[in-house]
């Protein structure tokens, strides 16, 4: 698989993947009725607090595990018991793909939305569901094809590149501006850092403000793409933790200052709360400040962000997908766990296909909720920080010298500390955006992030229980003798239920050689051709892990 090496691909796949406007933008009303602007403010500001302790955490395991293919899949494995390395594998892996085909259709959900909202600006009849759900079928199939196709050009993706930067940068800054010239009246400070406004029909200031973390905790995600993209490169130890911390630090500050922005542009609350020129928050606080033209242009520049988010965020699952194929965890994994260079230019295009059909799928819950934005958005916070939140428990309740030396970027001694926060933070992120938002309580309103979460987490345990127990990560791929932990056979670099072969190293004794080269006791490589420098430093690494695994059986 092709991954971002250069300097402004990792940059561009960071930012794109932790889109600041598509978490805060779509979500700016249901936080105004959950709190109000105290809490878009200093809610955004805890949830960023509570979040860099996972994010802390998973660079400093990231560092001690350079040049590792398979991500928080494979972290999860390594840094588990022996008993638990097979289902905490699998847990992460579904758990991971499942978030990232949500995050994906959010994206698609959150263009078709505010399209609708400028086809209705611009006709002044509201558009009805099925043309919204249509939209998001367009643009989900649209994610695909780009992902499929044109990820293989290198002027095509340096330029995509480019944009993505530019669109994500200046789509703030030009925000800014717009509110900045053209409110002339803008709120007192003392408005903004204080007023509290609570329209959901629960009594509970403290309930009500719960609620709406929902939106800094859905902006707070997807700052692991370094993980997935950048495992390879030269220096990983230190350029992945590098790229976390990056993507964190940027999603903070572009979130404090758009947040801040649409806030300081609000001159009557109650018409932004409930929108009737567009139907949507966010675009009513314009819609009141430069009119139905200038409206539509700052339209354009939100789609363009929910456009270039969602199109990474399925990038993203691809690989995550492909990752958990190569394991053998899918039906027939060999065909989705392939990659050609014609077909997806060196990209999982077949897995992204899947991940579309999915994300298709999803969107349909349009038509019988109207609410399914928000409940997508609370899913993919819950499931995403679950994910984080397995590899960096592990490291903290069964910590191992013998598997695990901390790399370059290590937290030292506040390591523990900073991992119970962050597990802690998970936890109750758990049930925090379940909670339903509405008071009271109908079909119409409910949230049903809780029913899909524990739809996805039955899915998963019950699969495992009754089914991949018996045989996921049991069989090493590639037909050969595998490494014997206990009752598993494993791989390092890849491992699984079936020979799954494109790519993906195995441990075998005889056969072909790494780089057509074997060692002179019988262990033989599998799954590289051509050796250069990068790949030695990864043999170099992947001989030392394998080394520490091996004494920790003795």
């Amino acid at each position: 698989i092709k991954r971002a090496v250069a300097p402004l691909q990792t940059l561009a796949t960071t930012v794109t993947v932790t889109s600041v406007m598509t978490g805060i933008v779509p979500l700016t009303q249901a936080t105004l009725t959950a709190g109000g602007p105290v809490v878009m403010v200093f809610g955004f500001l805890f949830v960023s607090l509570m979040t860099s302790t996972i994010a802390l955490s998973l660079a400093d395991i990231a560092s001690g595990f350079p040049y590792v293919k398979g991500g928080l899949i494979e972290y999860s494995r390594r840094l588990a018991p022996l008993k638990l390395r097979r289902v905490s594998s699998w847990f992460v892996g579904w758990l991971h793909f499942a978030a990232f085909v949500t995050g994906a259709s959010s994206c698609a959900f959150a263009f078709a939305l505010f399209s609708t909202a400028a086809i209705q600006i611009a006709t002044g009849h509201v558009p009805q569901r099925w043309i919204t759900v249509l939209i998001h079928i367009i643009i989900s199939t649209l994610f695909g094809a780009i992902n499929a196709y044109n990820i293989n050009i290198d002027m095509i993706s340096g330029t995509c590149n480019n944009i993505r930067i530019v669109w994500h940068v200046l789509g703030p800054i030009i925000v800014l501006l717009t509110i900045a010239t053209a409110n002339k009246a803008p709120p007192s400070a003392t408005w903004v850092f204080t007023h509290f406004e609570n329209q959901t029909g629960w009594s509970s200031s403290f309930y009500v403000t719960l609620i709406g973390l929902s939106q800094g905790a859905f902006t707070m995600t997807g700052y692991d793409a370094p993980i997935h993209t950048m495992y390879n490169i030269k220096n990983a130890a230190w350029k992945v933790p590098q790229g976390i911390f990056i993507g964190f630090l940027v999603s903070f500050t572009m979130g404090t200052t758009l947040i801040l922005t649409l806030l300081y542009g609000i001159s009557d609350l109650s018409a932004i709360i409930n929108p009737t020129i567009s139907g949507v928050s966010a675009i009513e606080i314009f819609s009141h400040l430069i009119g139905h033209f200038g409206t539509t242009c700052i339209i354009v520049i939100f789609v363009g962000t929910f456009f270039f988010c969602g199109q990474g965020v399925l990038k993203a699952c691809s690989q995550v997908g492909q990752e958990l194929a190569v394991s053998g965890a899918f039906p027939r994994s060999e065909y989705w766990a392939k990659v050609v260079e014609g077909e997806g230019g060196g990209q999982p295009a077949r897995m992204g296909w899947l991940c579309t059909g999915i994300s298709c799928g999803i969107g349909l819950l349009y038509l019988v909720n109207t609410t399914v934005l928000q409940a997508l958005t609370s899913a993919v916070a819950v499931e995403l920080n679950l994910v984080y939140s397995v590899p960096i428990a592990l490291r903290l309740f069964y910590s191992n010298p013998t598997l695990f030396h901390p790399g370059p970027f290590s937290l030292g001694p506040l390591r523990r500390p900073i991992a119970f926060i962050a597990i802690t933070w998970s936890v109750l992120g758990v049930f925090i955006f379940s909670l339903p938002g509405v008071h009271p309580i109908t079909t119409d309103n409910m949230n049903y992030a809780s029913v899909l979460l524990l739809g996805t987490v039955g899915l998963i345990l019950g699969s495992w229980y009754f089914s991949a127990r018996h045989w996921f990560g049991l069989d090493l791929g590639g037909g050969g003798s595998g490494l014997v932990y206990g009752s598993e056979k494993v791989s390092s670099i890849g491992w699984g239920r079936r020979g799954v072969g494109a790519g993906v190293g195995v441990v075998s004794f005889g056969g072909g050689g790494l780089c057509g080269m074997s060692r002179p006791d019988g262990l033989d490589l599998e799954g590289v051709d051509d050796c250069d420098d990068k790949d030695l430093d990864e043999i170099e690494h992947w001989l030392d892990h394998l080394e520490r695994d091996l004494r920790s059986l003795e």
